[in-house]
């Protein structure tokens, strides 16, 4: 009995390990558009009468206020990537999305890729419309 019970919980772990790395993707990938919405939205509407965008950086992303990114400024809101999970982005590290129309100055394609070799591309459009698949 107790042999069996060491077996399941044996080939049970990777398993949970594996859930752990792929909750960690998703929970990464929901923050990072939820981050990038935010930052759209606070242009729409000239919250502090200036643009808003996100910063990637190496593990984690920084949603920020005005034209360019300040790693100093003390409004940054700091969202810390899980260590299971890596970010990239396809072209600019800074996404800034203009006052009033909240349209982004760049269209990049920011990857997040789990230890586990599972991936999320999250790409915004011209006109701000952000995706995740």
């Amino acid at each position: 009995m107790i042999g069996v019970l060491g077996i399941v919980t044996g080939l049970a772990i990777p398993f949970y390990q594996s859930f752990q790395i792929s909750s960690a993707l998703d929970n990464a990938s929901h923050e990072l558009i939820q981050g990038l919405r935010t930052a759209q939205s606070r242009s729409l509407s000239s919250q502090g009468l200036t643009s808003h965008g996100v910063h990637i950086d190496s593990g984690r992303f920084v949603v920020f206020s005005g034209s360019v990114y300040n790693p100093s400024a003390p409004e940054n809101e700091i969202f810390e990537i899980p260590s299971t999970v890596s970010i990239s982005s396809s072209g600019s590290d800074n996404i800034l999305f203009s006052v009033v129309t909240g349209l982004p100055d760049s269209q990049p394609t920011i990857t997040l890729e789990s230890t586990n070799n599972e991936s999320v591309n999250i790409t915004i459009n011209e006109l701000g419309v952000v995706n995740a698949n």
